[in-house]
């Protein structure tokens, strides 16, 4: 049995001194690949550089996060440095509309920049949304399909999670399925095709049922996983092989 830990930030500083640990915790419960998300240029090398430490085992997603982005991002420079590093995936991109972010202009112009870079590579994208999936689903309505990827740690309603779908993305749960209290998520985790379904946990920022988030490593992600097979009334072990069939097959995962 292996699961796969579609969107954690194993090049976070909080792991710098751990990671070993970490990843040697996830393997003794049956996690053994993880896909690691930039969000900012200075995580970048850390991340393009984790696959060469721990190859077939970690697969880097290269771009930057709404809450980075500015007006002076170098896009060509970004861009040159994905080209000379080829990650798995773009990423982590998307837009994140709360009062307290970069204006919205800014942060669209940078998701559709990256969302071509995907297209002209031939690469998914994983994206974060937050207080803006109609304004994404109509830029990559306007994609016309080009673009294939996944919604991380999806928080929005069920109407509109079929209309992604349609689309051709994927759903990501993250820890935040695991709250008794979750019931827009729990919702969400039952309608959603099983096909589409990716498990991640985004450590170390996203909470469990029974974990605080800076305690959140990649082994957590067997409590999405045990509470969506429950949700869903089937075993475990479907949840696992089923989760992991679909992050190989939109990762090119090994």
């Amino acid at each position: 049995m292996m699961l796969i830990d579609t969107h954690c930030h194993l090049n976070d500083p909080a792991f710098e001194k751990t990671l070993p640990a970490v990843m040697a915790r996830a393997a003794n419960v049956g996690v053994h690949r993880f896909i690691v998300p930039a969000y900012d240029r200075e995580s970048l090398g850390r991340t393009a550089e984790l696959p060469f430490s721990f190859p077939g085992v970690i697969f880097s997603a290269l771009g930057i996060h709404p809450w980075h982005v500015d007006e002076k991002m170098g896009y060509a420079e970004i861009l040159s440095f994905i080209r000379r590093h080829p990650p798995t995936a773009i990423g982590e991109t998307g837009l994140d509309f709360s009062p307290e972010c970069l204006p919205r202009e800014i942060q669209i112009k940078s998701l559709i920049r990256q969302l071509e870079w995907a297209g002209e590579l031939g690469l998914p994208v994983t994206i974060h949304c937050r207080k803006a999936y109609d304004v994404l689903y109509q830029i990559l309505l306007d994609q016309g399909g080009k673009i294939r990827g996944a919604l991380h740690s999806f928080s929005g309603s069920k109407e509109m999670m079929f209309k992604f779908i349609e689309l051709g993305f994927h759903i990501a749960f993250s820890g935040s399925v695991t709250r008794k209290t979750a019931g827009k998520y729990h919702k969400n985790a039952q309608a959603a095709p099983l096909e589409r379904i990716l498990l991640e946990t985004d450590a170390p920022s996203i909470a469990t049922e029974t974990t605080v988030a800076a305690e959140v490593e990649p082994r957590h992600i067997v409590e999405v996983a045990q509470k969506i097979a429950e949700i869903r009334g089937i075993s475990f072990e479907e949840i696992c092989e089923r989760t992991s069939e679909n992050a190989r097959r939109l990762f090119a995962l090994p």
